[in-house]
């Protein structure tokens, strides 16, 4: 149960104020603890807000984290969008204000977040003479102009209206640009600061992983852990209240990589470590990571940002990580009046092992306590106030004693878990087909056409960027060369090949429209791709007719997030191109934005006029990009809900390659079917232990030699579903797919997401007695039972025991099924 302090405010509500102490942020006069979760309002349908909040206070958080998506708001310069669909920030503060539950709004307007573009629009890179990020007077005027903006769209959501925000912040992670820009770096982390306050807001502003002081702002840490960040922060800022805004539960995935996993019982070591030595608040990033919808994630970032959250995907409790944080949240805000209502005490030595050690919040007689052992490999046995206990390594035990009691109670360790979390550990969410292919009949296609009219030419190819302003993933580059005679030639050294240098992302490359190949770099950095030119050219060179068009078809998968001098990001065919090891970069080149019908346009999604989908057909002309539009059973997808928790639905690409999908009409993002490395050839898939300091880079990646993302979210909101009891209504829902190599629609399929709690073992099925022995007497003991008048006690255990038996929904906020 959570508990307030007498007089003290627990939720949003009336109008309050807001202050700062060493001890916490000061709400209505009293230092808070805060136990925050990032949930990011653009990557959840608004149809799932109410419900992520609801299950978030519930998992024992009182404030939710977001930051604010200038791309997404202003796409255009003076064309704000706060209001429609997934960019309804007020909804999203509104809906916290119901749940009462208080935000921290990261406006930045740079966010990083793995979003695109680290949520910079496109246009302000084309404002003159701009620098991002520092003393550079084009970018600060619009900074400073967006901030205004959204000052004035939340000012309904402050403390004095009652509104739910406590803290804005201001830039993010600057402290790891700042001395890269020198002078110029101090001079806007100043600008910063005096920025933030003259806009005289009733709320504190941050700055996360700020390392050098600025006026007028709480620094605040981010990583997997921060204890050990107190001390220098105590001394730098005695004034202010140590917080924690990013601690990493999980980490993000690129296509391609195992899926990243923390142990739970480390991160309540390092969170239960942070308040022991003298922090107030922690932030989950992230708590719910969501879906990266449309076009918005980084480079090479996954549509999933699932990020192994405390709430999955689809809205679903990831109950192991949910349960064993629940419990310490809830601690925590009951003896919220020990950790804020007292100074940081010194550490007590509990053995001879410097890594035992005790921090006590009140008196002698009257405390709550983290016992801490910091060794991560072995077990100290320790005497503390006439308690004896063996901590278990890489652990914080929390212990409270009141007046009556003679010795400290235990009540949580960090690294024990109960009979119920090892249970939920042993099934964890799955996906359930419900749909196991799509009928031929609800299929029709039509190819994607490579002609079009360029809209460049120029003497040699033109950065992608600067063309596509991002507003397609695509450009084409075209270009008709004669064939080098070194590609006839029989020397070895003259290889035949078509090589682009320093390209990115992704190139597909087509010889007279023949598919030759398609390659990708990584990450966000320049590739080298290397072609083989195919036979069919080689032989139209032996016949003198040498003249062969080349289509490029490059690609970006996100734009950068997170690296200096944004503003000169570049994509496309940057470096030399060789045919056959002749330099064929300067010539005639033109260049063609976008794919046909790429943004869904009225007249593609009238499919009268396509093709009925044959897959005998489709066999003889592979590697075509194609569109395919997908009428979905509806009624199917209807049939699904429950009263219980409403359906989440995913679709499943396996049969697919790679491309882009929308359901009628909402783009839900890019698809891509690369599997991550197998286990013997990857070293993080093959350790894992919660003991230890934890990286994503080094441990417990999991589905290791699996697909890297297989299922996409397909958000129940966005669908079209006939109302209860309406069976004679026919609705349609259509799923469109540009797939940019080959698949096999047929084999798409409808799965549901299920993540249910398994309040005992599920039962096994078992074998049939074969010994007559044992059989007889089993009928002797049932037949004793009978003449003794027990039959009825029998019936009504077995009845008892079916209603336990398998799954059934938990109510989380009842603490006796904590075991």
């Amino acid at each position: 149960m959570m508990s307030a302090v007498a007089g003290q405010r627990a939720v949003p509500g009336d109008p309050y104020t807001v202050g700062q102490s060493p001890r916490g942020l000061v709400i209505d006069g009293q230092p808070r603890v805060l136990t925050t979760g990032a949930i990011h309002y653009p990557r959840s349908a608004p149809a799932m807000w109410d419900s992520l909040m609801k299950k978030a206070k519930l998992g024992g958080l009182n404030t939710i984290d977001t930051y604010v998506f200038w791309n997404m708001h202003e796409p255009s310069k003076g064309d704000y969008d706060f209001y429609t669909d997934r960019a309804n920030l007020p909804l999203f503060l509104q809906t916290a204000r119901e749940n009462g539950l208080f935000v921290v709004l990261r406006v930045g307007p740079y966010v990083c977040a793995e979003w695109n573009y680290g949520g910079f629009p496109q246009w302000l890179r084309h404002e003159p003479d701009i620098v991002f990020r520092t003393y550079s007077a084009p970018f600060m005027r619009e900074m400073r102009r967006f901030i205004a903006k959204v000052v004035d769209v939340t000012k309904p959501y402050m403390p004095e209206h009652g509104g739910p925000i406590i803290a804005m912040q201001i830039e993010n992670e600057y402290g790891d640009h700042q001395r890269d820009f020198g002078h110029n770096g101090d001079l806007f982390a100043d600008w910063c600061g005096q920025t933030a306050q003259q806009f005289n807001l009733s709320v504190p502003w941050i700055m996360c992983q700020q390392y050098y002081r600025v006026d007028g702002v709480i620094p605040t840490v981010n990583g997997f852990y921060c204890d050990q960040k107190l001390d220098k922060f105590r001394r730098d800022n005695p004034e202010l209240p140590a917080m924690w805004t990013e601690m990493w539960p999980g980490w993000f995935q690129r296509w391609g990589e195992a899926a990243p996993h923390r142990p739970i019982e480390d991160i309540a070591y390092a969170v239960a470590k942070w308040f022991a030595r003298g922090g107030t608040s922690v932030s989950y990033y992230m708590y719910h990571g969501g879906t990266n919808f449309g076009r918005t994630s980084g480079p090479f970032i996954m549509t999933s940002y699932d990020y192994d959250g405390f709430i999955d995907e689809y809205g679903l409790e990831n109950w192991p990580k949910y349960l064993h944080l629940q419990a310490l949240h809830r601690l925590l805000l009951e003896h919220e009046q020990f950790i804020t209502g007292n100074d940081v005490p010194k550490s007590i030595k509990l053995a001879d092992s410097d890594a035992a050690a005790a921090y006590v919040y009140g008196t002698d007689s009257d405390y709550f306590a983290f016992l801490i052992n910091s060794d991560s490999s072995n077990s100290i046995k320790i005497k503390f106030d006439g308690l004896k206990q063996q901590l278990p390594p890489w652990s914080v035990t929390l212990v409270r004693r009141s007046k009556q009691d003679k010795q400290p109670n235990v009540l949580y360790n960090t690294a024990q878990l109960s009979k119920l979390i090892k249970r939920a550990q042993r099934h964890p969410a799955r996906f359930e087909t419900i749909s196991s292919g799509l009928s031929t009949d609800n299929i029709r296609w039509q190819p994607l056409s490579q002609a079009g009219v360029p809209t460049i030419t120029a003497k040699r190819p033109v950065e992608q960027i600067s063309v596509t302003d991002d507003k397609t993933d695509y450009l084409w580059y075209r270009t008709n060369v004669s064939l080098p005679a070194e590609c006839g030639s029989l020397d070895a050294a003259h290889a035949k090949t078509l090589v682009l240098h320093d390209a990115g992302d992704v190139a597909t490359v087509y010889f007279n429209g023949e598919f030759v190949g398609m390659q990708h770099g990584q990450q966000d950095r320049l590739a080298t791709f290397t072609f083989a030119v195919p036979p069919s050219t080689l032989r139209l060179g032996k016949e003198n007719n040498t003249e062969v068009e080349i289509s490029i078809l490059s690609q970006t998968l996100g734009m950068a997030h997170n690296q200096r001098n944004m503003e000169s990001y570049s994509r496309g065919l940057l470096g030399a191109i060789t045919l056959c090891g002749r330099d064929i970069t300067k010539g005639k080149w033109e260049m063609q934005p976008g794919l046909e019908g790429e943004h869904l346009p009225a007249h593609l999604q009238d499919t009268h006029a396509w093709e009925r989908y044959d897959p005998e057909q489709q066999l003889a002309r592979p590697q075509q990009m194609r569109w395919y539009a997908i009428e979905l059973d509806s009624q199917m997808l209807a049939e699904q809900a429950s009263d219980d928790e409403p359906a989440r639905y995913a679709i499943d690409m396996a049969s697919m390659s790679k491309g882009h999908i929308w359901i009628n009409g909402v783009h839900l993002g890019r698809y891509w079917l690369r599997r991550a490395p197998a286990a013997s050839d990857y070293a993080p898939c093959r350790k894992c232990t919660y003991n230890g300091a934890f990286h994503p880079d080094r441990m417990c990646r999991q589905h290791c030699g699996e697909l890297s993302q297989r299922y996409y979210h397909l958000p129940r909101s966005y669908l079209r579903l006939p109302k209860s009891g309406d069976g004679s209504a026919r609705v349609h829902n259509m799923l469109y797919v540009l797939e940019e190599l080959d698949g096999h629609p047929e084999h798409i399929s409808i799965a549901q997401r299920i993540s249910k709690l398994p309040l005992q073992e599920p039962e096994q099925p078992r074998e049939r007695p074969r010994c007559s022995w044992l059989l007889g007497t089993l009928a002797t003991v049932c037949g004793a039972a009978v003449l003794v008048g027990a039959g009825t006690l029998l019936f009504k255990a077995l009845k008892q025991w079916r209603e336990r038996r398998g799954y059934s929904r938990i109510h989380t906020d009842d603490s006796s099924l904590a075991e």
